[in-house]
């Protein structure tokens, strides 16, 4: 098998993760609070990329801790937002309105003036915005946990323009680190300021929260920013849109949830809204032309 079959299916993997990890983060939030769950989760990542990153976390400059700390704010605040949403809403829900954030990256690009969005991100975007409204919406009125996984949404595109935006004077790999510990960190003050921390109850809780946080997120990020450098990036962008999918599969598969004619319709459009967002329309023009001449 070539290296970019390997990494293609490695990244497949991964989203099967994520897609799982909406199921495994709701049910642990019965005996979890959302904020322990992810100071543990986030820690754990941390801790697990921590040989990697060690040997580099001395030569960093103050900017770059600053700029670390900055981007895992914004992580933090879209995580607090869906995992608190994940207990008002289904996973299916979460895991199709959580990939919304594609196509608001380049809305908030526009609005901030740095970029003017391509036609095809301005009809991703409206075609996804009708699906969150078809998935979402019951006598004209957001559901409270699909609110908050909207603004996970949010921030998690407001978290990718950061990224782009930051200088950073190491590797990628040591920039994760400081977010997740940064992520891992926050939550751990929000559980406790709350007064809701606690450890997890039963091994199958604890395992859980090892699965997510090793494989799901230390892991993926390896797996994620390997196959960034072996595939072209505009297929790393369209196979991340199997997430929502999967969410989808695993939500009904183990967690019962059902859908209406009209919650596929949305989840569709937005899946559709989303892959129109990273199609690369000139080159399936000139594939067309090709074909034509023949």
């Amino acid at each position: 098998m070539k290296p970019n079959q390997v990494w293609t299916f490695a990244l497949i993997a991964i989203t099967a993760v994520w897609g799982w990890s909406f199921v495994a983060k709701q049910q642990s939030l019965h005996s979890n609070s959302a904020s322990a769950l992810n100071a543990f989760i986030f820690i754990i990542a941390a801790v697990a990329l921590l040989p990697w990153a060690i040997k580099h976390l001395k030569s960093l400059s103050r900017r770059d801790w600053r700029a670390g700390v900055f981007a895992g704010l914004m992580l933090f605040i879209a995580f607090a937002f869906q995992t608190s949403g994940l207990a008002h809403t289904t996973p299916s829900n979460a895991g199709f309105i959580a990939g919304l954030s594609v196509v608001l990256t380049p809305c908030f690009l526009f609005l901030i003036g740095a970029e003017r969005p391509k036609a095809k991100q301005v009809v991703g975007a409206s075609t996804a915005l009708c699906g969150l409204g078809f998935l979402s919406l019951q006598d004209y009125a957001i559901h409270y946990g699909d609110l908050l996984i909207l603004g996970c949404a949010v921030f998690f595109a407001i978290h990718i323009i950061v990224l782009s935006k930051i200088k950073f004077g190491s590797t990628s790999l040591v920039l994760a680190f400081i977010q997740l510990l940064t992520v891992g960190v926050l939550s751990l003050g929000w559980s406790l300021a709350a007064g809701e921390f606690s450890l997890p109850q039963d091994r199958s809780s604890l395992l859980t929260v090892l699965i997510i946080a090793v494989v799901g997120t230390a892991v993926a990020y390896l797996v994620q920013t390997r196959a960034q450098m072996v595939l072209p990036a505009q297929k790393v962008a369209l196979l991340l849109v199997c997430e929502p999918i999967f969410s989808g599969y695993f939500g009904y598969l183990l967690a019962g949830d059902r859908f209406t004619s009209m919650n596929i319709l949305g989840a569709c459009l937005i899946v559709l809204g989303m892959i129109v967002s990273e199609l690369r329309l000139p080159g399936l023009r000139r594939k067309v032309g090709v074909v034509a001449a023949d």
